[in-house]
């Protein structure tokens, strides 16, 4: 009896336990894989400090600028106000990532991106991919090389007292 008892306690909390941590990653996941910030600057600027920075640090580059609002009504979208879409590269981290070819299925993420846009309501916000989160759902090579980006992404943003975190 107390075999089953405990079988079945054991099984209770197991099955109680999985759907608590199912619940807490739904909710929470979105905001793992997802990093924002909002700037205190006004979107123009927002956008030219970023891309400075990018430019002025050793191996990195703005590949490409995207106005997003003008690229959706250009092609039949509604406006969705301003959003810049910033795409940057470092040639010596992109090779060592895609230098693999079990790694190049990651070139999809590449180069990174950051997203520079103003709500309704005018506050000016930056988005990006979480490289801390990132990393960790990678591992291995692939979570060294993304630790190292993410640490010359937060030098570049550190104008926003930016980190990335796992929570």
């Amino acid at each position: 009896m107390n075999k089953i008892l405990i079988l079945v306690v054991t099984a209770i909390a197991f099955l109680l336990g999985s759907i608590f941590t199912a619940l807490l990653l739904n909710i929470s996941a979105p905001n793992m894989l997802i990093k924002e910030v909002t700037s205190p600057y006004d979107f123009e600027k927002t956008v030219r400090i970023i891309e400075e920075r990018i430019n002025k640090k050793e191996g990195w580059h703005v590949v490409t600028t995207y106005d997003q609002n003008h690229e959706v009504i250009q092609h039949g979208g509604e406006p969705i106000g301003k959003m810049a879409i910033i795409k940057y590269c470092n040639g010596k981290q992109a090779s060592n990532m895609l230098i693999s070819d079990d790694r190049k299925k990651l070139s999809p993420m590449m180069p990174k991106g950051i997203s520079v846009y103003e709500d309704s309501r005018g506050t000016v916000h930056i988005a990006m991919s979480n490289g801390k989160v990132m990393g960790k759902l990678f591992g291995g090579e692939v979570e060294k090389i993304i630790e190292e980006v993410s640490l010359e992404v937060e030098e570049i943003m550190s104008f926003m007292h930016f980190k990335f975190t796992i929570f």
